[in-house]
């Protein structure tokens, strides 16, 4: 799958960013209607996902909860923030707890969630270059 990230292109085989907050009204509440900060904080990496193809699309404007099931059976990553992706995860759930990550799932995604994802993925890079 890795080299498929890098090898595929184009709408229907490559992979394209993916916002987890949605641009539509009740996302923008999340940051008080304050517009300009919406954007940049959703922009953030902790708020980035990849889909692969028309995927990406097709969760456009969605409310979180419903984008949730678009990230099933897509990168793992995306999966993290799903509940039944922790079940039976042996191997995932000591990475988790040997290198102490603040993976779970989140049934919610707003400001406090998205920093909280921006700071487990620099724990992960932390992990990689140390």
């Amino acid at each position: 799958m890795t080299s498929s990230l890098f090898k595929n292109t184009g709408d229907v085989n490559g992979f394209h960013i993916e916002h987890i907050l949605a641009n539509n009204t009740e996302n923008l509440q999340l940051f008080s209607g304050d517009e300009e900060k919406f954007k940049s904080e959703r922009n953030r990496l902790g708020g980035l996902l990849l889909l692969k193809g028309r995927d990406n699309e097709s969760s456009n404007a969605e409310t979180y909860k419903k984008k949730l099931e678009s990230y099933a059976n897509s990168l793992y990553w995306n999966e993290t923030l799903r509940e039944d992706s922790y079940k039976s995860k042996l191997d995932f759930t000591d990475m988790i707890n040997k290198y102490k990550l603040n993976f779970r799932a989140m049934n919610e995604f707003g400001q406090a969630e998205l920093e909280e994802r921006h700071k487990l993925l620099y724990d992960m890079v932390s992990q990689i270059w140390s």
